[in-house]
């Protein structure tokens, strides 16, 4: 902040900070004078060359209150954006004025001292009620059973299909449905296709939500049947009021159904074997063995990374539960920001949508109750390891500051590097790093009481995408 100005800060009720700012003559007067260039330069006055209009001709055209008011809104500026870049307030978000302007602009006189009230958010102070010997409960997986689990993964994207002439669908089979898309939620030009046909395992278990929902309606139906699944009204087990299975058929007119399916066909899948062709088929590796070893690390390396999150999410949560902390409404603005953006990849992701894919108002006003509670716990999350890392006077090297700018820099775009803020870019990467060290400290200060997490694939494996090798997959090995 510049240092001729004199702050005087008190604190407000949720995570605000007054501020009584005293702005010196010699400010005001260079304000005024900067005012009055600038309007001789620009004003337009009949008998003058553009920009050659003297000071009085001004004065008398304009008046010398429009001068003063002038002037006086530059003032506030560029005091409001020198206040802003003190470090040391550590404010959020921008500066609410809270004296009236017309006041101000009765008061403002160039060569006089000016003093105003303004207000904003500050960064805000968590407290912790306890951050060390700790003993907290975590539930972590076992690589044991992982591998059967991921060679039938990749044995299964390597099958194929033949057709069957059974016309009635059974667990088991593939079935070939023809979907019509969710109505809700989407844009009605949207370049989602309206009808799209897919191939769906007939099992009991699947990760798709709207596909683990479809299963059980397909089971039954004959080639050529068309249903419906119900809208979430009815229910997210697939019934009806009646708890009788909602295999209505389609009802065109019927505005509660969200997807409507067709049964295209029936085929069966053919697994090949687990020998060196099939090691040779899905990999660069030459035999079975080869490709055990590899799958082997490979899990043993993403149960570690696995593990090491849920300690990390379960020390955190045990921090928050004990955590006071007041949410400025800028910060959890700004937050929710970041959220819609990530949810809105995901989704985008997840269902394979144009990149540039805009989701209905209604299914966003939807996500909204579930983005601010993540925002909320992202924040807390974050504040909670700040607040250790000051507690403990943990700090960060120039050294490692620099590799880390430097590393950032190189992911993005020559032309995004040039649009950054480098005092911003500084502190962004400096409180990251501050946070990964409190996080590092926290895990070496505390203990954690392990339970195995429950079995839904394999002996001992969690549900989860077949591990890669090499970071990418088996063909890259």
């Amino acid at each position: 902040m510049a240092s001729d100005l004199q702050v005087k800060t008190s604190p407000r009720p949720q995570s605000r900070l007054a501020l009584e700012v005293v702005v010196p003559a010699e400010r005001c007067q260079h304000s005024y004078d900067k005012a009055m260039r600038e309007l001789c330069r620009t004003v337009r006055l009949p008998g003058f060359r553009p920009g050659r209009v003297p000071r009085t001709a001004v004065l008398q055209q304009l008046g010398a209150r429009q001068v003063w008011i002038t002037a006086l809104e530059q003032l506030l500026e560029d005091t409001a954006q020198d206040v802003l870049n003190d470090e040391d307030l550590n404010l959020l978000g921008k500066l609410q004025l809270q004296d009236s302007f017309d006041a101000l602009a009765q008061r403002f006189k160039p060569g006089e001292s000016l003093t105003f009230n303004m207000e904003a958010d500050v960064r805000p102070s968590a407290t912790l009620k306890a951050y060390r010997d700790l003993e907290v409960e975590v539930e972590e997986t076992s690589g044991e059973g992982m591998l059967a689990f991921a060679l039938e993964q990749r044995r299964r994207e390597a099958s194929t299909t033949v057709p069957l002439e059974r016309t009635t669908a059974e667990m088991g089979d593939v079935a070939v449905i023809k979907l019509l898309p969710l109505r809700e939620g989407l844009e009605e030009e949207s370049p989602l296709p309206r009808e799209r046909e897919v191939e769906v395992d007939l099992e009991e278990k699947l990760d798709d939500e709207t596909m683990a929902r479809i299963v059980p309606l397909i089971v039954g139906m004959a080639v050529g049947e068309t249903r419906a699944l119900p809208d979430d009204a009815n229910g997210d087990d697939g019934k009806t009021e009646n708890s009788t299975p909602a295999r209505q058929d389609l009802d065109p007119e019927n505005g509660t159904n969200r997807v409507s399916f067709t049964l295209c066909g029936l085929k069966a899948r053919q697994l090949p074997e687990l020998d060196d062709a099939f090691a040779q088929k899905v990999s660069r590796l030459s035999t079975m063995a080869e490709l055990k070893e590899a799958l082997g690390r490979e899990i043993d390396r993403q149960v570690q990374e696995d593990n090491r999150e849920s300690r990390q999410d379960a020390l955190v949560a045990k921090l928050c539960e004990g955590m006071d902390v007041e949410l400025p409404q800028s910060m959890v603005d700004n937050e929710m920001e970041v959220v819609k953006e990530d949810r809105k990849n995901e989704l985008i992701r997840r269902l394979g949508l144009n990149p540039d894919f805009t989701f209905s108002d209604k299914l966003l006003e939807q996500l909204e109750p579930a983005n601010l509670e993540e925002a909320r716990r992202r924040l807390q999350r974050n504040l909670a390891l700040e607040t250790v890392a000051r507690a403990e006077q943990l700090t960060v090297t120039e050294t490692e500051l620099e590799d880390q700018i430097q590393a950032l820099r190189k992911q993005l775009k020559t032309g995004q590097t040039r649009k950054l803020d480098s005092r911003k870019l500084h502190t962004f990467v400096k409180t990251g790093l501050l946070r990964e060290k409190a996080m590092g400290w926290l895990e070496e200060h505390n203990t954690f009481k392990v339970r195995a997490a429950m079995v839904e694939n394999g002996e001992g494996g969690q549900s989860s995408p077949a591990p890669t090798i090499g970071g990418t997959d088996a063909k890259d090995g």
